[in-house]
């Protein structure tokens, strides 16, 4: 009686004929069980938690701040090359950051993790994985590779890095190409984590779609994209958790790669910058004109500056104030005091959104906040180098402050998903 009670109470059940037969799970499916639908979630949409306070904060002070100074800085060029109208470009300024403010709004309230989702089609007889961070990015470069052949100059003799636009204007696709390079580079790492010390996954793929972007970009040219793109990517890789051999060897190969297609190509005023970056003086009629310029505005503001639309340098003898020397006209206005404010304000930017990323519950989210404050910190100080003579003249604009309503859409629009990021994070 005693080992049949413990029988029973095993679940066991008596046979027929004597002996007890163990309870066995029915073979078969299962009732299916009911996925917890996710709080604050439809679609792709996340409506849950709250905007980071301070990055948007920050991000509506540098943008205010911007367009001020691009319009002190080029009204006298607006009002010479647009018969007489002084608002030209702070009027389509204006008009690019209002649109990239909607969009920012727009994408805080995408599910970021959106980028990440999947499909598996066939392709040649084996399955493969294609993610929409790789559709981005293939879209991306194909709008880049069309510069080749439809690729227009915004001034006679310079580059070609803009494509028409239908109805009037033109966009610069590189600018684009950057936020899908960030994007990609940020799922691929979350996808690989535990075999980012492995050389192959590591180096070996990640290089060989910068390759690409490298050969796209030496085509128009346009070696400043190549630079940003290049400190960001291994700048995220070493994060990611890259072997540190692997990253002096990556910077190594990079550089002599670059310098080789630099010897045999016509690019000659790169070598010319270069060796001129640290002396203004050396030929200030011809090749270090630029850089001469610019720090005559830096240093003629003082410490406090000669206040605002006071700036001498911008009318004529400073090119491309609106654009690669924005800063300068910014020192010259409002002096040191202005321009260390400015480099504190980009500060603050990079290390909130660093934080945004490292609080982040994911390790998309992470990449993603870091590659976007890398983009942004990397650009502004390597155009404030070039203003004060620190850095060779590559054309690298300023964020928020240049000129261009590609770069500022798309960077509004790159902010949007980091506060959508912030949104998840667990921030105190």
């Amino acid at each position: 009686m005693a080992a049949d009670s413990r029988t029973a109470r095993r679940g066991a059940v008596p046979r027929q004929g004597g002996g007890e037969q163990e309870r066995r799970p029915v073979r078969g499916k299962s009732a299916p069980e009911k996925k917890a639908k996710e709080p604050h979630r439809w679609w792709i949409f996340y409506w849950g938690g709250s905007i980071d306070i301070p990055m948007l904060v920050i991000t509506l002070v540098l943008l205010v701040m911007g367009i001020t100074m691009m319009f002190s800085a080029s009204h006298a060029l607006s009002y010479r090359d647009n018969g007489g109208d002084s608002y030209q470009y702070a009027t389509k300024q204006v008009g690019f950051a209002i649109a990239g403010l909607i969009a920012m709004f727009g994408l805080s309230f995408v599910d970021y993790r959106i980028l990440m989702h999947e499909w598996h089609p066939y392709w040649f007889g084996k399955r493969r994985t294609v993610s929409l961070a790789h559709i981005l990015l293939a879209l991306s470069m194909g709008l880049t590779a069309l510069v080749i052949p439809f690729g227009i100059r915004n001034m006679e003799g310079g580059p070609k890095r803009w494509l028409p636009l239908p109805g009037g204007g033109s966009f610069q696709p590189s600018d684009i190409l950057k936020v899908g390079l960030i994007i990609y580079l940020a799922y691929y790492i979350a996808v690989n984590y535990k075999k980012m010390r492995h050389f192959t996954v590591g180096l070996v793929k990640p290089f060989i779609v910068f390759g690409i972007v490298v050969v796209l970009l030496m085509m128009q040219p346009h070696l400043s994209a190549i630079v940003i793109m290049g400190a960001i990517m291994m700048c995220m890789l070493y994060i990611g958790g890259i072997n540190t051999r692997y990253v002096f060897l990556a910077l190594g190969a990079g550089v002599l790669v670059l310098l080789i297609a630099l010897m045999f190509s016509d690019y000659t005023y790169f070598w010319s910058r270069i060796a001129n970056t640290w002396d203004p003086l050396a030929d200030p009629q011809k090749e270090t004109y630029q850089t001469y310029q610019a720090v005559l505005a830096v240093g003629s503001g003082g410490l406090w500056g000669k206040g605002f639309d006071n700036s001498t340098q911008k009318y004529y003898y400073l090119p491309e104030a609106q654009n690669d020397f924005v800063y300068a006209v910014c020192c010259e206005e409002f002096g040191f005091i202005g321009g260390v404010v400015i480099i504190l304000l980009f500060l603050i930017f990079v290390f909130r959104g660093f934080y945004i990323g490292r609080k982040s519950d994911d390790r998309m989210g992470l990449m993603l906040a870091t590659g976007i404050s890398l983009q942004v910190g990397l650009q502004a100080f390597l155009n404030i180098g070039v203003n004060v003579s620190a850095a060779p003249n590559t054309g690298i604009s300023m964020p928020f402050f240049s000129y261009g309503g590609t770069a500022l859409f798309m960077l509004l629009c790159e902010i949007g998903l980091m506060l959508s990021i912030s949104r998840r994070a667990k921030l105190s």
